[in-house]
């Protein structure tokens, strides 16, 4: 580490370098979304869910084991883990360690947190009705005092990154990255599909 901070200190630095990144994947998919839905509506019934970060609405158990109908769902992510695997150039493979289903009614959000023990986190979206919540990330080490002289907000100098998700989209980010989900303001149910990837 030494060495390599006294070699990148004999060069002679004229534009800004990154030391430090989080990252955020966004895969558009194409998968029979019905289906899906049909699947958490059915485990709904069956379930009467948790409270963890959701404020109102349902969230379901964790299941450790990818259920068949959700088998060619989890086969696409992982084709995406395995890209970041490679940028985060990890000794060892990650694989599923849990996954869980949200259901998000008229006014349910979900608080600030993150997913400590996990390598990748990630949320694939099956239903998303207009104006139903996007999902915000926290830079809990930015702290804003200029932000009234800033001009366009970009990865340097915001404190927060929202993503107004869509359907049959799949995010992934790391798991130490703090979130929430804004509360939904449409009538009609917003339904997504939670998981977590660790060694």
């Amino acid at each position: 580490l030494y060495i390599g901070i006294y070699k990148q200190c004999q060069k002679k630095w004229l534009k800004m370098f990154n030391i430090f990144s989080s990252y955020l994947s966004i895969n558009d998919f194409k998968f029979d979304i019905k289906k899906y839905k049909k699947e958490i509506l059915n485990i709904k019934m069956k379930s009467k869910g948790r409270v963890v970060s959701n404020y109102g609405g349902w969230q379901s158990d964790e299941f450790k084991t990818v259920s068949k109908n959700f088998t060619d769902l989890f086969n696409k992510i992982n084709e995406h883990i395995k890209e970041i695997e490679k940028n985060l150039h990890l000794n060892n493979k990650l694989s599923l360690s849990s996954y869980w289903c949200n259901i998000n009614y008229f006014g349910s959000f979900n608080r600030p947190h993150s997913h400590p023990g996990c390598v990748i986190s990630g949320v694939y979206y099956v239903s998303i009705p207009k104006n139903s919540g996007s999902i915000v990330f926290l830079n809990k080490d930015l702290d804003i005092f200029y932000h009234d002289s800033i001009k366009n907000y970009n990865e340097y100098n915001s404190s927060t990154w929202t993503i107004e998700p869509k359907e049959n989209q799949c995010i992934l980010f790391p798991s130490y990255l703090k979130h929430y989900v804004e509360p939904n303001l449409n009538k009609k149910e917003r339904i997504s599909i939670s998981f977590n990837y660790g060694f």
